[in-house]
């Protein structure tokens, strides 16, 4: 009798604590974010505070306004905010396959040589020395790319295209996931790439963002 009464409170106190050691355990290590900066050339600092503080609603062309609190581009408000809400995310979790986490990562290449097609309303392409692609985008939609072309110091090109060479100039990949997941009751994953490119002085050449992959449930 006694050894079944050790078990049923046994089972009863399993019932009841396995919610709370879950959470504590698995739970919150499926809370997180990993920002990454990688960034080649002698001005780090200078290089990430450019991208990163760059007013970007004054430069794009066929900007569009985002989903709600999800912008359509990516700059430190936007990555603070983010860190923030999982930085916040501190309540009880009641579904077991709760997920929430942020990737987030700045490449920054030097090249001494990049070769830019584009006209005066399409980026074609951006290559390398060795002429290898940098811009890895496919099957996008033209008219949901955001871009920017400085012409103070790009020349127009009034015919189908043409191929510029840009000496010593930094090259920019940012990429961000955002997801938080509650098993079947919510869910919403946010993805968004974004190219730059930069002068020797930090100057914005190019800015070319496709569009946003937003999946909510």
């Amino acid at each position: 009798m006694k050894i079944r009464l050790l078990f049923i409170s046994l089972l009863i106190a399993g019932i009841i604590f396995f919610p709370i050691v879950y959470n504590l355990i698995v739970i919150r290590s499926r809370i997180n974010y990993i920002i990454n900066y990688d960034v080649q050339g002698w001005n780090r600092e200078g290089i990430i505070n450019k991208i990163e503080l760059l007013n970007y609603t004054t430069y794009l062309e066929n900007y569009f306004e985002g989903y709600g609190e999800y912008k359509s581009y990516i700059d430190r408000d936007f990555v603070v905010y983010l860190q923030n809400r999982i930085e916040d995310d501190s309540n009880f979790h009641w579904e077991m396959l709760y997920e929430h986490y942020l990737r987030y990562t700045f490449v920054a290449e030097n090249h001494s040589k990049v070769y830019l097609t584009y006209n005066n309303n399409t980026i074609f392409s951006i290559k390398d020395q060795n002429n290898h692609s940098l811009l890895l985008v496919e099957n996008y939609d033209w008219n949901e790319v955001a871009w920017y072309l400085n012409f103070t110091q790009l020349a127009y090109v009034y015919s189908d295209n043409s191929t510029i060479l840009l000496n010593n100039a930094f090259f920019i990949e940012i990429n961000l996931e955002y997801g938080y997941y509650c098993g079947n009751l919510c869910g919403l994953w946010y993805s968004m790439d974004q190219y730059i490119v930069l002068n020797s002085n930090l100057d914005a050449l190019m800015i070319f963002i496709p569009h946003t992959g937003l999946l909510v449930s």
